[in-house]
């Protein structure tokens, strides 16, 4: 049968497509199946193939069993293996170099990866799609199902047991423009897994970009995701269910100092991660059974091992911007944490977060804790609740024991912006301090806390400060009750330039605080009230029913701080010993000062108080510079007062009244009633500065020795400064200045003394009206001062005797030097430490000049004239004192009158002294003379040290004398000259004299009746002896009780001539002597009173005896008889 030619033409076709497809049958499968193809295929360094078995069924077909590929492309890595793989491709683009896939279906799929990720276990792969050209890949399909598997990243497993189902799209990109993760900004499709994973290497790179959050744990992973070009599409979800879950907290990422903590969960945890893309995503973590401690590596001293806090459960939930795969989210939209029914285990651990002036230190116990926090756009909400009952805190510096608690909600904290707000919190605290059974509670509100600083949690950058300080703001309200006040120190400790403001005690808090830019602003006040109110402030302790007021008020150019305490019934202590200063019905403190501490506005305070009473006035000692005149020691006073205080000057008044006041008033002790009105009207101790002017004193007391005193001082004028060591200066002493203007009446002048010196015995006493006008410059008295003083019981000591009477006494202030001048019309005179009777005297005048003088030392090298023109001594008898004792030499009786001038130089003296006694009577061992005496003494070369003067010159005269002696014979008209040529005399009682004795008698009979008047029975002799107009000579000596004349010569013409050596004592004289009368000669020797005669050899007998002063006495008996014995 012939075909007809289309149907012949179409059979010889399909044989030769026939044959063509038995030819590619056989050549392909041939070369798949041989050694050499797969080495053509291989040739490529990038690609890896290996297979079991290959075959294809027609072009663009191939089938292949236990697959392995391994490439490289573009710094990509990719492998696969599967157990069959099935791929259908065109074959006409690989002759451009194109590689067109239309699907690849991979089953057994035991691993899959591409760069370090990595699937393994049992699954297909489908794709569909696949386009690959000059490096740019697409496909319109990629499924992945797997069972059992695990998913690796490198050699970590992130999902192990994995079930998952994936249908994505990837659009074409260039492998080499979008290195690591870029790529995924071109993946689109979903994706369902199951299975077991860690959470750390699941989650943490996605929260790495934040900084401060971890999660860690082991447990089930579910997840649900949608992803359009790389971003995670919302209705996607991730799950991680754990039995064992943790969470690390890192406060470094805000704080330098802050500590990084980790929170464990323990039986049911469940961890769940919803994305919720509209426009962020969202991850809640909750915990149960927690524990919370602190896992810094290298912790603070501070930091414990035991868990900082346990409790119920922890809840954590982050909202970050839309989720993409090509980059983890490093914005923070929103973020909650919330710990339920916590327990602080030691709340000494939240110390650091209490700011630094907070005066609360929390120091041990447990706690109960409730909260949380909410971040929201760079702002932070929230609150916490802290209970605890058994807690130890420190409130100021008192230590605490008690329930402790605390609400803190947080209104709002911007830690962009430095603003935090923490309105309505609460803090309730009842406790007592150790040893007390009687808890102390404290309760605040603060219905206001706002504060804002732009530099909070930030590194302080110099250029950001202005005027080197910080600028902040704050508005703050407060009300309730504090146990201690002292916890306010912190903020009032800066008062009174820095001397600050210390209160104590309990009492009620109302308060509201506004600041702006680091200042406060008018309107901002706080008020204390309290029944036991304590303040410390300028070196005292107040402690009362009181109150004090803080308010700002306006001022330029910064508000002015105002600072108003009160009390009643208030005790005043100095804090520096302790001691109370007084108990006052009311004291009332108010001061000023500029707010902000660059405005140089000096502080002002007024200070009053109003019927103090002081326990002991000693304790006012501290307030008087050591030189003042005044000393308190003791007793029981009543006070008002006032003083104002501005910056470093003072002034105000102050009273002190007393009925029985200890005390030293110019150097005299008293104690009695005293009465101070001190007007203070100006005081600067840092200058030395002191005004007194207007203050008075009265004083009404009695002095050691039972004698009354009084003394009334009026200050008209007393401007000082210097001088003394005042208290409050740290300055040393400058020297004294001003002016002291002064009247008043003295009972006690003895204060003058200690400007006086020694040498001449000066010595002022008595009492009188006293002025003075006293100028100071540079520690010295200034020429022209005075002080004047009126008296009629005024008294004045020199040498050893003292004068009273009605005067004056003045001190002059020269240039050099100074005087003085004392001048008693009338007075009274005698012998200090002598009760005898007063010689009367009139016109002392006593004038001293000093070639120097100053305040500390006084008068020096001083020259002092002392006259006495009139002295009248009733007595004579009175003189005794100064002759031996014993009655050798005896006044009787007799009127004088004396009158005396000394002038006195440094440790020398001179002067004159006469006596003139018309009837005068007085003994001569046994005789009696009767008549006019009269003593003229010159005193020369004196040493006051010793009392030892140059009496050469002086004379004494007896004229009219009537004389008796021992048998009664008389003598009248009878005189005597005596005079001193040169001689020594020590003025004390009794005097001692040593002195040539020049003498003129009208006859001998004195001398006569001393040596013979014993022999009774040679009357002829005596008078044989006693011739007319006799002279001689001879050496007196005087002590206590001896009267001594050595080498008597008298001679009476040439009749007679009578030499003797004599010494009397206790009326026993005893000696030698001579008479040689015409051609008679005559030794007589005394001995006890008892006379021997010498008539053979009378002379050169005379001459071998011994002188008067090596004559020996038999002791003197007169101080035994003189003793006053009375029977008891």
């Amino acid at each position: 049968m012939i075909l007809p030619k289309p149907l012949k033409a179409l059979t010889w076709l399909v044989l030769f497509l026939a044959l063509l497809y038995a030819l590619y049958l056989a050549t392909a499968n041939a070369l798949l199946a041989s050694a050499w193809g797969r080495d053509q295929l291989e040739r490529s360094p990038r690609l890896s193939l290996e297979w079991e078995r290959a075959w294809t069924l027609f072009p663009g077909h191939l089938e292949v069993t236990q697959l392995h590929l391994a490439g490289r492309t573009a710094e990509r890595r990719f492998t696969l293996a599967a157990e069959r793989a099935s791929l259908r491709f065109a074959l006409t683009p690989l002759l451009d170099r194109e590689v067109s896939i239309h699907t690849l279906e991979a089953e057994g799929i035991r691993q899959a990866g591409l760069d370090a990720y990595r699937l393994q276990g049992s699954g297909t792969l489908e794709l569909a799609g696949i386009h690959w050209r000059a490096g740019e890949i697409g496909a319109e399909r990629v499924s992945l199902q797997l069972d059992e598997g695990t998913v690796l990243h490198d050699d970590t497993a992130l999902v192990e047991g994995v079930t998952l189902d994936a249908d994505l799209r990837l659009a074409p990109l260039r492998l080499a423009e979008h290195p690591g993760g870029e790529a995924t900004r071109f993946v689109s499709g979903t994706l369902t897994l199951a299975g077991r994973s860690d959470a750390y290497d699941v989650f943490n790179p996605y929260l790495a970009a934040l900084g401060w959050l971890e999660i860690d744990g082991r447990g089930d992973l579910t997840g649900d995701i949608a992803i359009e070009r790389g971003e995670v599409l919302p209705g996607s979800r991730l799950r991680l269910d754990s039995p064992r879950l943790s969470v690390r907290l890192d406060e470094r990422h805000w704080l330098e100092a802050g500590a990084l903590y980790r929170i464990d969960g323990s039986g049911a945890v469940e961890v769940e991660v919803e994305v919720e893309v509209a426009q962020s995503a969202r991850l809640a973590l909750e915990l149960d059974d927690i524990e919370m401690g602190e896992a810094t590596p290298q912790p603070s001293p501070a930091a414990s091992a035991r868990p900082l806090l346990g409790g119920e459960g922890f809840r954590l939930v982050l909202e970050t911007p839309a989720l993409r795969l090509y980059a983890p989210p490093d914005e923070l939209q929103r973020a909650e944490l919330h710990w339920r029914n916590a327990e602080a285990f030691d709340i000494a651990a939240l110390q650091r977060y209490l700011p630094p002036p907070v005066p609360l230190t929390l120091e041990g116990g447990t706690a109960r804790l409730q909260g949380g926090l909410s971040y929201d756009a760079e702002h932070l909400t929230g609150g916490f609740d802290l209970n605890g009952e058994a807690i130890s805190v420190r409130l100021g510096e008192q230590p605490l024991s008690g329930r402790l608690g605390l609400h803190l909600p947080i209104v709002a904290l911007d830690v962009e912006g430095g603003a935090v707000d923490v309105s309505g919190t609460q803090f309730e605290l009842e406790a007592a301090a150790p040893g007390e059974a009687q808890p102390l509670v404290t309760a605040l509100e603060l219905p206001v806390a706002s504060f804002r600083s732009p530099l909070a949690w930030r590194a302080l950058d110099d250029d950001a400060l202005r005027d080197r300080e910080t600028p902040w703001q704050a508005e703050l309200e407060l009300s309730g009750h504090v146990a201690n006040l002292g916890v306010l120190d912190p903020f009032l400790s800066g008062l009174f330039d820095g001397r600050g403001l210390a209160l104590e005690g309990g009492g009620r808090l109302d308060g509201a605080l506004q600041v702006r830019n680091g200042q406060p602003l008018p309107g901002s006040r706080l008020d204390v009230y309290s029944e036991a109110l304590g303040a410390r402030l300028l070196g005292f302790h107040a402690r009362g029913d009181g109150r004090a007021h803080f308010v700002l008020g306006p001022g330029e150019p910064h508000p002015e701080a105002s600072l108003e305490l009160v009390f009643g019934e208030v005790d005043l202590t100095r804090l520096s010993d302790g001691r109370r200063l007084f108990q006052a019905e009311r004291l009332a403190l108010a001061a000023s000062a500029a707010a902000s501490p660059r405005t140089a506005r000096p502080t002002t305070a007024e200070i009053a108080w109003r019927g103090a009473r002081i326990p002991d006035v000693s304790v006012l000692g501290a307030y008087l510079p050591q030189a003042a005149p005044l000393r308190l020691h003791g007793g029981r006073a009543a006070s008002d007062g006032e003083l104002v205080i501005v910056g470093e000057r003072a002034q105000g008044r102050a009273t002190l009244t007393g009925d029985a006041i200890r005390g030293r008033l110019l150097q005299e002790a008293f104690d009695g009633e005293l009465d101070v009105s001190l007007v203070l009207r100006d005081l600067h101790p840092a200058r030395q500065h002191l005004d007194l002017s207007g203050s008075r004193l009265t004083l009404n007391a009695a002095t050691n020795g039972g004698e009354p005193l009084r003394t009334q001082l009026a200050v008209r004028q007393a401007r000082l400064q210097g001088g003394f060591d005042w208290p409050g200066s740290e300055a040393p002493r400058r020297p004294l200045s001003g002016t002291l203007r002064l009247d008043g009446l003295l009972d006690r002048l003895g204060f003058l003394n200690a400007f006086l010196p020694d040498e001449h015995g000066l010595a002022i006493q008595g009492g009188g009206r006293l002025s003075a006008d006293l100028r100071f410059a540079d520690g010295e008295a200034m020429p022209g001062s005075q002080l004047r003083v009126h008296s009629e019981r005024l008294g004045a000591r020199f040498l050893h005797y003292e004068a009273f009477g009605d005067g004056s006494l003045i001190v002059t202030v020269g240039d050099p030097g100074a005087e003085l001048s004392l001048s008693l019309p009338r007075f009274g005179l005698r012998r200090q430490a002598d009760g005898g009777a007063l010689i009367e005297g009139r016109l002392l005048d006593l004038h001293s000049r000093a070639r120097h003088f100053d305040l500390p030392e006084g008068l020096r090298e001083l020259s002092t004239r002392i006259d006495l023109p009139h002295l009248v001594a009733p007595d004579l008898a009175a003189l005794n004192d100064y002759l031996p004792q014993g009655g050798a030499i005896e006044l009787l009786g007799g009127q004088a009158r004396l009158a005396t001038h000394l002038q006195l130089e440094g440790t020398r003296a001179r002067g004159r002294l006469a006596l003139h006694a018309p009837d005068a009577r007085l003994a001569l061992h046994e005789q009696i003379l009767e008549g006019a005496l009269h003593l003229e003494t010159r005193l020369a070369d004196g040493d006051l040290e010793t009392l030892d003067f140059d009496v050469s010159g002086s004379r004494l005269s007896l004229d009219g004398v009537r004389l008796a002696d021992a048998d009664g014979s008389l003598s009248h008209g009878w005189w005597a000259r005596l005079e001193l040529p040169e001689g020594r005399m020590r003025w004390e009682r009794p005097l001692e004299l040593d002195a040539r004795l020049e003498l003129a008698m009208r006859d001998s009979g004195l001398l006569v009746n001393l040596l013979v008047d014993a022999a009774r029975e040679r009357r002829w002799l005596r008078e044989r002896l006693t011739l007319g107009e006799v002279q001689g000579e001879a050496r007196v000596m005087l002590n206590d009780d001896t009267v001594r004349l050595e080498n008597l010569a008298v001679q009476a013409g040439g009749r007679l001539e009578l030499l003797a050596n004599l010494a009397l004592r206790d009326s026993q004289l005893a000696g030698r002597a001579f008479a040689r009368f015409g051609p008679l000669r005559l030794g007589i020797e005394i001995d006890d009173g008892r006379r021997r005669w010498q008539l053979r050899n009378a002379r050169a007998w005379y001459a071998s005896g011994q002188p008067a002063s090596e004559l020996a006495l038999p002791e003197s008996e007169a101080w035994f008889e003189r003793l006053d014995v009375q029977m008891e």
